[in-house]
C-alpha cells in the first residue's frame, strides 16, 4: 500500500486539515478533488474553493476542482428542500457527490477514494460510508471507510484552522442547512436608585401660634399717606 494513490473528496479546508495527514501517516499519495455543487451562495462557493487551494498549496496535495452545476444538484434533491440537515435529503446529497468522486477516480485510473465528510459532528460515518461503500463497488473500485472525528479528529481540525488562520464555516453548505440565527434576549437596563438623605421637615406655624409682637403690622393706606 506504501505510496497507493487515493482521491480525497475535499468539501472544505477545515475538514481536510486532519484527514490529508492521517490519510499520508496512513501511507496514501494523496490527491484531492473539490466537488461540492450543493454549496450555496456561490459567494460562499468560491470562499471554500480558496481556502482549500490554499491548504493543499501549502502542503502540496495536487488539487482538482469538479464542476459548480448547482443546477443538477437542486433537481437531484427536488421535493426534499423541507427536510432538516441529517434528514431525507442529505443521503441524497452525499450520494450524488460521491459518485461524481467515484466516476473521476476511475477515470483518473485511482483505484480508491475517501472522503473528509465525516469529521463533522453533524455527519454521520454509518450513513456516509455505505454509500460511498456502493457507489465505488458499481466501478470496481474502493471506498475508504471512516469516522474522521475520532480520536479527538474534530478538535485536531480546529487547532490547525486557528494555526493556519483557515477560514471554518458555520453551516454545512446548502441553503437548507442554514440555520436562522438566535436573536440574544435584550436585557432592559434600570437605572440604579440614587439614595438621598431624607430632608428635614419644616414646619409652618399657624399665624395664631405666632408671638403678637412678630407679627408683620399692616398699614392701611390713607395712614400711609398722612405720614408722607
Amino acid at each position: 500500500m506504501a505510496g497507493q494513490k487515493i482521491l480525497l473528496h475535499i468539501c472544505c479546508a477545515p475538514c481536510a486539515t486532519t484527514v490529508i495527514r492521517r490519510l499520508q501517516e496512513a501511507g496514501y499519495e494523496v490527491f484531492g478533488f473539490f466537488y461540492n455543487p450543493n454549496i450555496q451562495p456561490a459567494k460562499e462557493y468560491y470562499k471554500r474553493l480558496h481556502e482549500t487551494k490554499r491548504i493543499c498549496k501549502l502542503w502540496a496535495i495536487p488539487l482538482e476542482i469538479g464542476d459548480y452545476d448547482w443546477d443538477r444538484w437542486q433537481a437531484e434533491i427536488r421535493g426534499l428542500e423541507k427536510e432538516k440537515e441529517g434528514g431525507k435529503r442529505c443521503p441524497v446529497c452525499f450520494r450524488y457527490r460521491l459518485s461524481t468522486v467515484a466516476q473521476k477516480a476511475k477515470e483518473s485510473g485511482i483505484g480508491i477514494i475517501a472522503s473528509t465528510l465525516t469529521i463533522s459532528p453533524r455527519k454521520r460515518a454509518d450513513v456516509i460510508n455505505p454509500i460511498g461503500k456502493e457507489v465505488c463497488e458499481e466501478l470496481e473500485i474502493k471506498f475508504y471507510q471512516a469516522d474522521w472525528k475520532k480520536q479527538d479528529g474534530f478538535k485536531h481540525s480546529l487547532d490547525t484552522c486557528k494555526k493556519l488562520n483557515i477560514y471554518r464555516q458555520n453551516y454545512c453548505g446548502c441553503k437548507y442547512s442554514i440555520r436562522p440565527l438566535t436573536p440574544k434576549p435584550v436585557i432592559a437596563q434600570t437605572k440604579p436608585r440614587v439614595e438621598t438623605k431624607p430632608q428635614p421637615e419644616v414646619l409652618v406655624k399657624p399665624k395664631s401660634e405666632v408671638p403678637k409682637r412678630l407679627r408683620k403690622k399692616k398699614t392701611k393706606p390713607w395712614r400711609r399717606n398722612r405720614r408722607q
